[in-house]
């Protein structure tokens, strides 16, 4: 598995959360402190949501979490237009990165469930440096030969 940081699905909620703290800070002093405050925290939830999900054998249930919380961030999103608090190009920026972020969650979301149903990818608590995948490629393959090979069939 790779880093959290090097993910797709990272880098796009990373991005969201610097649109939007660009464009919470722009906005006027009676919203910024309390309507800018949390969705700047919903969109800080969105990262952590990703190192959690790539960390934890509950993945389908964080990135559960995660839709729901993408969901009340478009929602402040479509309420800041309305007010007229961010323009309506900034508004195609931020759903963008939202859908995006959604979409990849959403994949990610199918493939745990369906790997659960499967089986694990890999014996519970075991993390990648212990698979072979933080060691390369090719200790990656060994690893898994090995692991395939202790599977009842």
């Amino acid at each position: 598995m790779a880093l959290h940081t090097d993910t797709a699905i990272y880098k796009a909620t990373y991005s969201l959360c610097q649109l939007v703290t660009q464009l919470v800070s722009n906005m006027p002093r009676n919203y910024k402190a309390d309507f800018g405050a949390e969705l700047r925290r919903r969109c800080m939830d969105l990262v952590m949501r990703v190192y959690e999900a790539n960390t934890s054998d509950e993945r389908a249930d964080i990135l559960r979490k995660m839709r729901q919380e993408i969901e009340a961030v478009n929602l402040s999103l479509r309420l800041s237009v309305d007010l007229r608090l961010i323009s309506r190009g900034q508004y195609a920026k931020a759903i963008a990165l939202t859908d995006s972020v959604g979409k990849q969650a959403t994949g990610w979301q199918k493939h745990s469930e369906r790997a659960l149903d499967a089986g694990l990818p890999r014996q519970t608590g075991q993390r990648a440096s212990q698979s072979g995948r933080a060691a390369g490629p090719q200790a990656h393959r060994q690893a898994q030969q090995g692991y395939r090979r202790q599977q009842p069939e």
